[in-house]
């Protein structure tokens, strides 16, 4: 095999599109993951949270062209689709011209389809990695062994759920409460039970997604937002100029590892709301559907089947003594506990931001004697290159693609150094197969 695609998330998905469009055979590529079939890691997020539209704009897409999208939303065949099912959504919203989670997932189910990707798929887990004269092995946790001239590592941060120390002392005693954290393996919101009340741990687009979910199916119920920082409103979660020469020439510049660290730490925005998400959470907490408070958590009892999680919380307000002296805006915790019981509490709290691959990334660095920067992150080139036949996407590419390498877009970036690293150019053979047509509509 020539390429070695590990992680099949939109990053490893979208890359596999640009290989076979460069002309890389189909028998030359798989795509290794966990999961049994391709995004279902990202289809399970999605779902969980009730998201309608996505955050970034339409030309973000899994496919070639930038309009795929819109050029998708006009054929019969959507609209024939789309016809039959109940509650239809906008295919786009503003800004930017946002698509429907049914219109992305329906492009990707094309492009499922029309590149045979199911015929490229190998479900595992990789465990070790060694080079070869050839390449590379990788090990499975299987005991399986796959050898690979290149291998990209287009590994997500989905393995790494954010708990706070409070839910995991409290899990740890409770390990049957119901609290679960909204990108857990065992979380299903229709699971939820449209009468329990819910307090959500969070303020940011997944818990503002959630609660919004839970809050349709009754309105009768009890749902509170939890979280140290008021709402934050932003469109995407770092500025556009980080898709272009604006901010990125800047940054190409900068030859400190440690100063682009904390350039992309700086710009990334956590725990901020797309504008609609926003503006329809602010009318649900106006109508008193929902309820935000901010708050820190100091810890959790539940006494078994039947009852009902207790915790312990301290509300947050504005420091006036600094407010008064500097005119900054700092939170205040209160001395004072308060009790604040719920049926159920979610956490939707993010990912830890560690270095992506756990364990087998740890053993491939010390194997093939990788380079790091100081934060642990892999020092590549341009091409994403962390050693000859070795490529890096997502958040393992943030030290070269910059703010934006976690999402759609920085899968785009990534994906167009990598086809234009030597490596590719050896295995392609320079023309887009002409078979999957939906791998380039126009």
């Amino acid at each position: 095999m020539e390429w070695l695609i590990i992680g099949g998330g939109p990053h490893g998905f979208h890359l596999t599109m640009r290989l076979l469009a460069e002309g890389v055979s189909p028998d030359a590529i798989r795509v290794l993951d966990p999961h049994a079939e391709p995004l279902e890691r990202w289809r399970s997020y999605t779902g969980h949270t009730g998201m309608s539209h996505l955050r970034s704009p339409q030309v973000h897409n899994l496919g070639i062209e930038a309009l795929a999208l819109a050029s998708l939303a006009e054929s019969d065949v959507y609209r024939l689709a789309k016809g039959e099912r109940r509650g239809i959504e906008p295919d786009f919203i503003p800004p930017y011209e946002r698509p429907s989670l049914a219109l992305f997932m329906h492009h990707a189910r094309e492009l499922v389809e029309a590149s045979d990707l199911s015929r490229l798929w190998k479900q595992g887990r990789a465990a070790s990695m060694q080079r070869t004269g050839a390449g590379f092995w990788v090990e499975l946790q299987s005991g399986e062994r796959l050898v690979s001239r290149n291998v990209v590592l287009a590994l997500g941060a989905g393995d790494q759920l954010r708990w706070p120390d409070w839910a995991r002392v409290f899990k740890a005693r409770a390990p049957y409460a119901p609290l679960d954290h909204v990108f857990g393996p065992d979380f299903r919101r229709e699971c939820v039970d449209r009468d329990e009340d819910v307090v959500l741990v969070g303020a940011g687009i997944s818990a503002a997604q959630l609660a919004l979910a839970l809050a349709d199916t009754n309105r009768e119920r009890r749902i509170v937002l939890l979280s140290r920082h008021s709402l934050r409103q932003a469109d995407f979660d770092s500025d556009p100029g980080w898709l272009g020469p604006l901010f990125l020439d800047a940054f190409d510049a900068e030859p400190c590892p440690v100063r682009r660290r904390a350039i992309v730490d700086e710009a990334r925005k956590p725990g901020s709301l797309a504008v609609d998400v926003k503006h329809d959470l602010s009318q649900a907490l106006r109508a008193g559907r929902l309820a935000h408070t901010l708050a820190h958590i100091d810890r959790a009892t539940w006494e078994g089947r039947g009852s009902r999680i207790e915790l312990e919380i301290r509300t947050m307000g504005l420091d006036e003594d600094v407010y008064h002296r500097t005119g900054e805006i700092v939170p205040r915790i209160s001395g004072t506990s308060e009790p604040l019981a719920a049926d159920r509490v979610v956490l939707c709290t993010g990912f830890e931001p560690a270095r992506p691959g756990g364990a087998f990334v740890a053993r491939a660095i010390e194997a093939l004697r990788l380079p790091l920067a100081p934060d642990g992150y892999p020092v590549v080139d341009e091409h994403l290159r962390w050693s000859p036949g070795l490529f890096v996407m997502g958040p393992l590419a943030e030290l070269v693609v910059g703010p934006a390498a976690r999402n759609l877009s920085g899968a785009r970036m990534a994906a167009q150094r990598i086809v234009e690293s030597r490596e590719v150019g050896r295995t392609a053979s320079g023309r887009v197969p002409a078979s999957p047509a939906a791998l380039a509509r126009p």
